[in-house]
């Protein structure tokens, strides 16, 4: 395969994490309206977000270990026809019990699509360029963060929720047409057994790793959860000025995604774990600290984006460092974990602003960002450990 070739596909994996990123994530634009049209509260139409995110980390891992042995094209085209499947049901569903049914079959989708996407992109290439190819992977994602919900948001509003979930199936539909006439990929995915998926979980220097990829994303979701409210109770940022430090991070984010993909060439995967949680952990500490001046919040959310950009596909590229024999299990495994990390971030911004206001969610942050470090620093022990005990596994890529 030319560069020409493989740079094509990896932007068209790129894209299907796009559509299938936006799918995961429109609910969240398109919350009112489907509660206004369904005579549903919001917390019920929020459910939607959890349900999502419970199938997917249930999912994920098992689809490897039932179907992964399956061509790995085969399985990412099947993937994106159930997303698009999925939309399609929740634009056409006629109650709130359908929409959730609808939801967990475009869960059931994506956790097919990601692990696979990932695995693909990162074996398209040399072992050295497994960082850079990650990161443009991933940096579908990153645009259906920071594009693809105010784009729901404003299809919701101008042409209907049930219009928004079509045209996401559409996005799918057209991601799987282009993929089945270029992707030419054929290989078998990885056999994997329960008990390999038992023996990850098991593993210290694999389990602690997927820790990372939950504190971090737990650290970053107590403070993001509830961002909107921080500009304006602590920075005196009106709805507009809102929306404007929003778009600053969603273009820092697509930014930050070059940047990381010069690093990923430059940087181990632990030395860029260790730098983007070191810039994550700045970024909150600014946010406590700082006595509200609008000019330093925005600089922090661009540090916060570039941190973010490093952070995801750096996590990527360790696991399969860790265990390449797996690859496809504990991509999958981490794709979990990043939803669980999500859920657990937001959950806790949900008690804890409640409680003892906005001011202690930078703090909370902060806290995960160290337990993450503490994780990180507990993974590349017990990583010395594994390889000590088993040197045959280490040299093998163990």
């Amino acid at each position: 395969m030319t560069d020409r070739s493989t740079s094509l596909i990896l932007r068209l994996l790129s894209f299907s994490f796009f559509a299938t990123g936006t799918a995961s994530l429109s609910v969240v634009g398109a919350l009112q309206e489907i509660a206004s049209s369904l005579a549903m509260p919001r917390s019920a139409v929020a459910m939607l977000v959890a349900v999502f995110a419970v199938t997917f980390a249930i999912s994920a891992p098992l689809i490897q270990v039932f179907a992964g042995h399956l061509p790995r094209r085969s399985l990412l085209l099947a993937g994106l026809a159930t997303v698009a499947l999925g939309a399609a049901g929740c634009a056409l569903a006629p109650n709130y019990t359908v929409l959730v049914l609808a939801r967990i079959v475009t869960g059931l989708g994506m956790a097919a699509v990601t692990p696979v996407g990932s695995s693909l992109g990162s074996t398209m290439v040399p072992p050295e360029r497994q960082g850079q190819a990650l990161a443009i992977v991933f940096t579908g994602m990153t645009v259906a963060s920071v594009v693809g919900v105010p784009l729901s948001a404003w299809v919701a509003h101008a042409l209907g929720w049930r219009a928004m979930f079509g045209l996401i199936s559409l996005l799918s539909v057209i991601s799987g047409v282009l993929l089945a006439l270029l992707l030419h990929d054929r290989s078998a995915g990885q056999k994997v057994q329960l008990r390999d998926l038992l023996t990850v979980l098991r593993r210290r220097d694999l389990a602690s790793a997927l820790a990372v990829m939950v504190l971090g994303l737990g650290g970053l979701f107590s403070s993001y959860t509830m961002i909107t409210p921080i500009l304006h109770d602590k920075f005196g940022a009106g709805p507009q000025m809102v929306s404007i430090a929003l778009l600053i991070y969603g273009l820092a984010g697509i930014a930050g995604n070059q940047v990381a993909r010069k690093l990923a060439m430059l940087w181990s995967a632990e030395r860029s774990l260790t730098m983007s949680l070191l810039m994550m952990g700045l970024a909150f500490v600014v946010l406590a600290l700082t006595p509200g001046w609008l000019v330093v919040a925005l600089a922090t959310l661009v540090l916060w984006a570039l941190a973010v950009d490093i952070f995801l596909p750096a996590q990527q590229r360790r696991m399969v460092e860790l265990a390449p024999q797996w690859r496809g299990l504990v991509l999958a495994l981490n794709s979990s974990c990043l939803f669980i990390g999500m859920a657990l971030g937001s959950s806790t911004a949900g008690k804890v602003a409640p409680l003892w206001g906005l001011d202690a969610l930078p703090l909370v942050s902060i806290a995960m960002v160290v337990l993450a470090f503490a994780a990180l620093g507990w993974s590349r022990s017990a990583r010395a450990s594994h390889l000590a005990a088993c040197p045959l596994q280490g040299a093998a890529g163990a």
